[in-house]
């Protein structure tokens, strides 16, 4: 064999070996797992799983409020100072009011 084909040679046998499973000793018997769980992920799944439906349902009560910027507002009443708003402004909205406004403007194609 030439010397690459040595290297690579080595380079496989270490790959295989370090992507085999140690077990400690004595934990080799009837009761060990065949195939590891990701206990990490299946928790996080889950997490994200309760997450998106809680998700869905806040989704589906803002949906039947009333929009809290007013249809006549313009970007200076709006936002031509630093006051805070009386009540907080879903980003959907305030997206969809400042494209409305940029596209008035010329700025938004």
């Amino acid at each position: 064999m030439d010397n690459s084909a040595m290297q690579s040679q080595g380079s496989i046998s270490s790959i295989s070996t370090s992507n085999q499973i140690l077990v400690p000793h004595g934990a080799a018997g009837a009761n060990a797992p065949s195939e590891f769980v990701n206990h990490g992920l299946l928790l996080w799944n889950q997490t994200r799983q309760n997450w998106i439906r809680n998700k869905r349902s806040d989704n589906q009560a803002q949906q039947i409020q009333e929009p809290k910027i007013n249809w006549n507002a313009t970007y200076d009443s709006l936002l031509g100072s630093n006051k805070p708003f009386r009540q907080p402004v879903p980003l959907s909205e305030m997206v969809d009011f400042l494209v409305d406004v940029w596209d008035q403007e010329g700025l938004y194609d």
